[in-house]
């Protein structure tokens, strides 16, 4: 049977930093990089987000919407 050797880092799952595989339990992530992971995990979600808001700024509800926010300030 053939065995693989296993990697010296394997990735953090919830900042993806590469910690050794020995020091994964004393690992501890910051938060900057916690969040720069996780809006690069969600860079879909967000592009998409602009084209909806594009979308609905064309209707005539984002229309009204638009020109009602405006009339208030």
């Amino acid at each position: 049977m053939l065995a693989f050797p296993q990697p010296h880092y394997k990735p953090c799952f919830d900042c993806g930093a590469s910690v050794g595989r020995h020091e994964s339990e004393q690992h501890v992530c910051d938060e900057v990089r916690r969040l720069d992971y996780v809006v690069l995990q969600l860079r879909g979600e967000v592009e998409e987000f602009d084209v909806q808001l594009v979308t609905y700024l064309a209707s005539p509800q984002g229309r009204f919407a638009a020109w009602y926010a405006a009339r208030r300030r």
